[in-house]
């Protein structure tokens, strides 16, 4: 930072240079200058309220888990600390933005309630899934997405039902300063044996075809129209390619893992190498699907 924090800002609980490799599942990434924690919206809307007023650019972490950090962060980062208590209206369930993403999918599990099977095996918060519209095994979050609640660039609290063109594959407009805080899914009346034995089938998929033994960041490419990115990788030679200790997983080509020290620039080499080699074989240039953070004190918030 160039310049010191408002008293203000301080007021909301934070931290100060925590790794990044203890706040995402990839382990990769420099210092997080400051981390800050609100445990309450208030706490949360006082965070936005401040840096938009001192005009501050911030990013917001969820779990961690969709994020490639390439350097240190100097500016304000908000890791939202709610308490992780889901609650159930009916066929609705409803959760805050820290909540875990696969604790959520089995609690709706438990409760008998079905739709949210596909979400067993995502890793990361729901307000990161929301806000990139996770999904998996032919389902997304817009899919049974009823109601959400998020603050706007200024402050702002808003609460509403999804609109057309809000939500698309791996794609939501909460960015841009947007933070999501909750989200309630309209689900079905199930039997809660069947729709366990589903999420543990889909948690075995998960754990046969991904490398889940390795530190990584889930899929790292977006999948073409019509074509999957990982085996476009996979067609390309590219299983085992290794810059240092960052690799390409031999188990499924659209996951790079850290083999336990692997430094931030070798992760953007191989990104690097990946694309460059699909773009010359396949002639298709493969777009992040991960959110790639780089130290800039232009940037704007950037969701995850």
């Amino acid at each position: 930072m160039t310049r010191p924090l408002p008293d203000e800002l301080l007021k909301v609980p934070h931290r100060r240079d925590v790794p990044f490799a203890r706040l995402t599942t990839l382990g990769v990434g420099g210092l997080c200058r400051w981390l800050f924690e609100p445990t309450t919206e208030l706490e949360a809307q006082a965070f936005v309220r401040a840096c938009a007023r001192e005009g501050l650019s911030w990013r917001v972490l969820g779990g961690g888990s969709n994020l490639v950090v390439l350097g240190d962060v100097e500016g304000p980062v908000l890791r939202l600390a709610l308490p992780k208590v889901a609650c159930r209206e009916g066929r609705r369930f409803t959760a805050p933005a820290s909540h875990g993403h696969i604790a959520l999918a089995e609690a709706a599990a438990e409760a008998g309630l079905a739709g949210l099977e596909f979400a067993s095996g995502i890793p990361g918060s729901l307000g990161g899934a929301i806000r990139m519209n996770a999904g998996a095994y032919g389902r997304e979050w817009i899919d049974v997405l009823v109601r959400y609640r998020f603050l706007t660039p200024e402050g702002e609290l808003v609460e509403k039902a999804p609109e057309p063109g809000e939500f698309t594959y791996r794609w939501s407009f909460l960015t841009g300063g947007r933070v999501v805080l909750s989200a309630t899914a309209e689900l079905a009346d199930g039997n809660p044996a069947t729709i366990r034995a589903k999420v543990a089938e889909y948690r075995e998929k998960r754990g046969t075809s991904q490398p889940l033994s390795r530190r990584n960041a889930g899929c790292i490419f977006k999948n073409p129209p019509g074509q999957s990115a990982g085996r476009l990788i996979d067609q390309a030679g590219l299983k085992g390619l290794r810059v240092g200790d960052a690799e390409v997983s031999p188990e499924h080509a659209n996951f790079l893992v850290n083999h336990g020290h692997a430094t931030a620039a070798e992760f953007a080499e191989l990104m690097d190498r990946v694309q460059a080699a699909v773009l010359e074989r396949w002639g298709v240039a493969l777009e992040a699907e991960v959110e790639i953070w780089r130290d800039d004190p232009g940037a704007s918030l950037q969701g995850h």
